[in-house]
């Protein structure tokens, strides 16, 4: 009898951090690749604002403007998160600086500068 108990106590610590963590991080897969093409698909893990069971898996790929709209406090994490780039598609402009290295200099020169943070998260570390 004490074995049992013993192992639903672990059971029940072991499943409820995996209830904690699930609760807490945005499972984001996100249009191209990872590793520069070492990993075939881009999976990223964002944490966030507050636990809920409610978009743990995200799968990006083929969103549209709309999902966009549909998911705004989602989108908004992500860019808290500085990971806008888990919702466009890989630019097109990388594969004209193979072909003309003067595209790729005037479409770097003409790149917005970042946008900075409007409201701190727990996981902003030394910002």
């Amino acid at each position: 009898m004490k074995k049992v108990l013993k192992f639903v106590f672990v059971l029940a610590f072991v499943f409820g951090g995996w209830a904690l963590a699930a609760a807490s991080l945005h499972v984001v897969r996100g249009p191209g690749s990872m590793l520069h093409g070492y990993v075939p698909v881009n999976v990223q893990i964002v944490p966030k604002n507050t636990l809920s069971f409610k978009e743990i898996y995200i799968d990006t790929t083929k969103w549209s403007a709309a999902d966009v709209a549909a998911h705004d406090t989602f989108v908004n994490r992500l860019k808290q998160a500085n990971k806008l780039d888990l919702l466009q598609a890989p630019a097109p402009a990388a594969q004209a600086t193979d072909a003309h290295p003067a595209a790729a200099t005037s479409a770097t020169a003409a790149a917005p500068a970042p946008a900075e943070h409007t409201s701190k998260s727990i996981f902003d570390f030394g910002n």
